[in-house]
């Protein structure tokens, strides 16, 4: 019966895991929201990486994570960031490491506006100090828009992407090879 009970508590341990980083993505937008830089920095790993998938952002270290959301939380009002979906993998070569993607939308505003954005966030977590942590995240968004324009039939231009000064196309989906692949075969 050994094998059995240790087979059953690896799985119990993962399905811990997969709940605790669960509750760290729920918890981030939370932090975010409520501007509670403390709570947030705990969330990243001492080397974490913070990255916009078009490059115009990339941050290396907890601090400059840091600074770089305490920069553009100063910059918005209230904001609502949800997580809707996750995946979530573990590497068993690599145990207390796990990679993720999370669906989500966030309502942000800004300067008298609604802005809305829907958005991927490709993630890498790791136990650090006890606890699971953002090692990076890297956001790549569907569209990123005021709220007026996505109504009014936004989702479906080429340039979702409307983003501090910068009007252009956003990274998913027609990035990704499936879509590609998709439209290649209906013509």
């Amino acid at each position: 019966m050994t094998g059995a009970s240790e087979g059953l508590a690896e799985r119990i341990a993962q399905l811990e895991a997969r709940e605790e980083i669960r509750e760290l993505v729920a918890r981030y937008g939370m932090a975010v929201d409520d501007r509670d830089v403390g709570a947030l920095a705990d969330m990243f790993t001492s080397d974490a990486k913070f990255a916009l998938a078009d490059g115009m952002v990339a941050n290396q270290g907890r601090q400059a994570v840091i600074d770089f959301y305490t920069e553009r939380m100063a910059a918005f009002g209230a904001t609502y960031h949800y997580p809707h979906s996750q995946v979530i993998e573990f590497d068993p070569d690599r145990p207390g490491s796990a990679t993720g993607m999370v669906n989500a939308h966030a309502e942000l505003a800004l300067d008298g506006r609604t802005l809305m954005t829907g958005l991927r966030y490709f993630d890498e977590y790791r136990v650090e100090d006890g606890q699971w942590r953002f090692v990076e995240r890297k956001v790549a968004m569907i569209y990123y828009m005021d709220m007026a324009a996505l109504v009014d039939g936004g989702l479906s231009e080429s340039d979702r992407k409307r983003y501090f000064g910068t009007v252009g196309p956003s990274e998913l989906p027609e990035s990704l090879d499936t879509w590609k692949k998709f439209f290649a075969e209906v013509g």
